[in-house]
């Protein structure tokens, strides 16, 4: 069974979370926002312009930086760096988390949900309904299954009623799966 971590681009560990038991348990997914803060093994940048500063810092050799296909073939296909198309022809909140979700995916059998706000808002706005459902779409469209860790809010309705997501704590996730790695 393929395990993966998926942060959200906010994420934010409390203080004693042990990140490197994370890292040592499964490979994670997120936005580049997440790479220097948790050393994020595979990065998600949407933006054009923020993809073309992460190249030319180095990123593409110390993560796998996934870019938009046009700027990969703008910048001629930049080593170590990986191409993802499509287009959003509509306002998202947190594009980055989107793209990571559908990567994460296509590798994954168990995703690990961190960071992530899937609360039902009183007024939302349109991005952020964009952004429930994209996400919502991507859990129940994978037909893997997709754990949210810590979420202690209600969860937006069109997320409630997928049957392939559950949510756990952190300390329960780092010890099934530390015991099971140590079973091995």
């Amino acid at each position: 069974m393929n395990i993966a971590w998926l942060f959200a681009e906010n994420t934010v560990l409390p203080p004693t979370t042990p990140v490197q038991d994370i890292k040592d348990l499964a490979p994670i997914w997120g936005s580049w926002r997440t790479q220097r803060g948790y050393q994020t093994d595979n990065v998600v940048c949407w933006d054009p312009g923020q993809a073309e500063k992460l190249i030319r810092q180095g990123y593409a050799k110390i993560c796998n930086l996934y870019i938009p296909k046009k700027v990969y073939q703008q910048l001629n296909k930049p080593a170590g760096a990986r191409a993802f198309g499509g287009e959003f022809d509509f306002v998202v909140d947190s594009v980055d988390d989107i793209i990571a979700a559908h990567l994460v995916a296509s590798v994954a059998d168990v995703i690990l949900m961190v960071g992530f706000d899937l609360e039902t808002k009183t007024k939302p706005t349109p991005s952020r309904n964009n952004y429930i459902g994209l996400i919502a779409k991507a859990i129940e469209s994978s037909g893997k299954q997709w754990v949210i860790i810590d979420h202690h809010t209600d969860l937006a309705e069109p997320i409630q009623k997928i049957a392939n997501i559950t949510s756990d704590l952190l300390p329960n996730v780092l010890q099934l799966l530390g015991n099971n790695n140590n079973g091995k």
